[in-house]
């Protein structure tokens, strides 16, 4: 796994502002489906990336705009899209069986200090 870019509450935070924002333009255009799978998808990779998980942001990228091009452009989804989503469903199955569930003590404390530093940031602005 690579180096986060952020702090997980921080990843979460900016995850969670884009999903709203994706809500409020669907709201807007009333285009429910597919719309809904960029909507869930985008912020879930944009946490996946800060968090430096590089592979699994690629395959929820995959399989959520996948499934919106799939829809969206009329695709044959009857074999395409049962595709995507076993795809995404084993390779979240082998990464955490790979991996340990648990958080380190390290990562626990890569953590802290990296929200320590932010907020050290804020104070010298």
């Amino acid at each position: 796994m690579a180096h986060p870019l952020t702090s997980k509450k921080r990843a979460k935070l900016l995850s969670t502002v884009l999903f709203l924002i994706g809500l409020t333009i669907l709201i807007f255009t009333e285009a429910w489906w597919p719309g809904i799978m960029l909507a869930v998808g985008f912020p879930l990779a944009l946490r996946q990336f800060l968090m430096g998980r590089s592979y699994d942001m690629a395959v929820s990228l995959l399989v959520f705009v996948g499934t919106y091009v799939t829809v969206a452009f009329d695709i044959s989804w009857r074999i395409f899209l049962p595709a995507l989503l076993t795809l995404g469903a084993f390779y979240i199955l082998v990464r955490e069986w790979s991996e340990s569930n648990s958080e380190t003590e390290e990562e626990k404390d890569e953590d802290v200090q990296h929200e320590i530093e932010e907020e050290k940031d804020k104070k010298h602005q």
